[in-house]
């Protein structure tokens, strides 16, 4: 599985867990969301609108997201591991929560570069890592309105991480009562050691309750993005047996 898909997979799950409140919990939290893409051009290649159901599940220490039927990513802290799982070519991959300069000093290790050329390597990376600082800003319009059942709280959210820009609008409700706590300390996990996390964390702290509709328009690769997440269902339920495991008989990729 290439970077480009491991990068929108970890960019899906910043947005989604960077508009819920912080939770700790006694059962596992379902989320369902209806996700829209509008058509956009990039490269010179057309891509058409896209429409899919996004589930996620999280307990303790462990989570899964699927995007439609086809991919869904697998968290596991008590692993300390993440899996991507391609379901049409029942394949997977695997990514750990390592620091950055950890998997870079890993990988050219197992290499057979010459010194001076995993020194270039290393120069070339710590470039790329500050290019994948997170920067966010929220700010609180105090516009309140009823959105299907819930009473909700607008927010105007900016963020910036690596080459990709998102201004997004973000209509969030506290009348969702769960006791749980948990997507601050897993879902933000995959980014916790990014450059400039501390002070975007504090800044996600302004959004309060569940993101119930979001609305952002993204800069990716010069190409504008368009897209919405509705709330759907949420709640405290008991996980099917398996869902945070790999399929039996998937192949694990390079």
């Amino acid at each position: 599985m290439n970077f480009k898909k491991r990068w929108r997979t970890l960019w899906l799950i910043l947005l989604i867990t960077l508009v819920v409140t912080p939770l700790l919990v006694k059962a596992d939290i379902y989320l369902k969301q209806k996700s829209h893409t509008d058509a956009f051009k990039v490269m010179g290649r057309t891509q058409p609108a896209k429409d899919e159901m996004v589930v996620m599940w999280m307990g303790k220490d462990k989570g899964r997201i699927d995007q439609g039927e086809k991919m869904s990513t697998i968290i596991r802290l008590d692993k300390n591991i993440m899996y991507m799982v391609d379901h049409n070519k029942k394949t997977y991959s695997e990514m750990p929560f390592s620091d950055l300069n950890d998997l870079i000093s890993s990988s050219l290790a197992k290499s057979d570069l010459s010194k001076e050329e995993q020194a270039e390597a290393k120069k070339f990376m710590g470039f790329a890592k500050s290019m994948m600082k997170v920067e966010v800003k929220v700010t609180d319009t105090g516009e309140t309105k009823k959105i299907k059942a819930w009473n909700c709280r607008k927010y105007l959210m900016t963020t910036k991480v690596m080459m990709t820009s998102s201004t997004s609008e973000i209509w969030a409700t506290e009348d969702i009562k769960l006791n749980a706590d948990l997507f601050r300390t897993l879902g933000f996990s995959l980014m916790a050691k990014q450059p400039g996390f501390d002070k975007a964390f504090e800044e996600m702290k302004k959004i309060k309750g569940i993101s119930v509709l979001t609305t952002s328009t993204s800069s990716v690769m010069g190409a504008e993005v368009k897209s919405t997440q509705e709330l759907l269902e949420v709640k405290e339920a008991r996980p099917p047996a398996g869902i945070y495991e790999v399929p039996a008989g998937y192949k694990k990729e390079s």
